[in-house]
């Protein structure tokens, strides 16, 4: 009999304790000294009697929520954000009945709107990190409530972005693109960051993605394009350059770049034909009237060498009358490449290169005064 009178007493004082020090938070925290009420609160949540009540869970999220919002405690609490959301859940899991629904609720939308708030101001304090974190907080709030909140994942992986936590950031930023938000853009910046971290392989497995969902994107396109370019792999590059100048066909830079890419190729009618279409735009555009210039340029020196390697001490009448049709065709190509590498000087008069293109026309079509302009510039 005594033995169970003991074990009665014993039970009913930790009753008492757990009580006790629920009351205590409580009060401690009506009255603003939340380091005390978050002392209290975190003893009665080890004490079994008072953690298995989902007012202790309550009181417990909203001192730690008083608490994030105090400029001085938040720093000695860094999670007390994370707390607060922690303590509201396990509040609801506890409230069988649902007898605290609407407070819960309505703390844990203050934690998701105090996330945000803060994530705002640690952005512009240049916070980045913590900043992103508070961000992913406000996020996973608006998920328990079946809300996928872009705009704070966005945020979010701006800011992993700006704290250089480059796969986070990607992982966010394609959250967004799922959710149909800020698209295509979110797909440019998950390229531009695996390509800045020397991952181009993986920037076009994105891209080639994003143009599924955007076949006819510009800006798609030519951060596609300019991975081929950098690669050198011109036949691809083509293709999307293609898509690119039809799409915005006064753009004079696609059509130079197009012109580029057939020059390379090896398509040189193609590729003047390209070249001319960005002069149409853009009469005074320095890279598409030097290309040009220097692509009939090195095709009359082509032809000056298969002269000039057919010449030998006795040449028959039908060779050396191949031989001059090949002298008088590639001056004909210099006088072609004339007009548009002297445009190109007019453009950027101290380019080496065009000075030097022009000097070697003017010496071998006769032209010996502007060859000798030429030759003082260089010097």
């Amino acid at each position: 009999m005594k033995h169970f009178i003991a074990v009665a007493f014993a039970a009913i004082a930790t009753i008492s304790l757990g009580q006790k020090q629920v009351v205590s938070a409580y009060n401690a925290n009506k009255s603003g000294d939340y380091s005390a009420a978050a002392g209290y609160i975190e003893e009665a949540i080890t004490i079994e009697k008072a953690a298995i009540k989902d007012k202790t869970w309550r009181y417990r999220g909203e001192i730690y929520l008083n608490i994030a919002n105090d400029s001085v405690l938040s720093i000695q609490y860094p999670q007390a954000l994370w707390t607060a959301m922690e303590s509201y859940t396990k509040a609801k899991e506890l409230d069988v009945k649902g007898s605290y629904e609407r407070e819960i609720i309505t703390g844990l939308g203050l934690v998701q709107t105090t996330a945000g708030n803060q994530g705002i101001n640690d952005y512009v304090e240049e916070k980045f990190e913590t900043a992103a974190a508070k961000f992913d907080l406000s996020a996973e709030v608006a998920g328990m409530f079946e809300v996928v909140d872009t705009m704070a994942i966005f945020n979010a992986a701006l800011c992993y972005e700006k704290s250089n936590n480059i796969d986070l950031a990607i992982a966010r930023y394609k959250t967004c693109g799922g959710h149909g938000y800020q698209v295509p853009n979110v797909y440019l910046f998950v390229a531009n960051l695996l390509r800045q971290a020397d991952r181009d392989e993986e920037a076009l497995i994105e891209l080639q993605a994003a143009r599924e969902l955007f076949p006819r994107e510009q800006s798609l396109i030519i951060e596609e394009l300019n991975i081929y370019l950098e690669a050198k792999d011109f036949e691809h590059a083509e293709n999307n350059l293609k898509l690119a100048a039809e799409g915005d066909p006064t753009n004079e830079i696609l059509w130079f770049s197009l012109g580029s890419v057939y020059d390379n190729l090896g398509k040189s009618e193609m590729a003047a034909e390209a070249y001319l279409k960005a002069l149409e735009l853009d009469a005074n555009y320095f890279d598409a009237n030097y290309n040009l210039g220097a692509m009939y340029f090195n095709e009359a020196v082509a032809g000056i060498n298969e002269a000039n390697d057919m010449w030998k001490p006795r040449m028959t009448k039908a060779e050396s009358a191949k031989q001059k049709e090949l002298e008088e065709a590639a001056k004909a190509k210099f006088m072609e490449a004339r007009p548009f590498l002297e445009a190109a000087h007019e453009s950027n008069p101290e380019d080496i290169d065009t000075i030097r293109s022009l000097r070697d026309i003017y010496a071998r079509t006769g032209q010996d005064d502007l060859m000798l302009k030429m030759s003082d510039l260089l010097k």
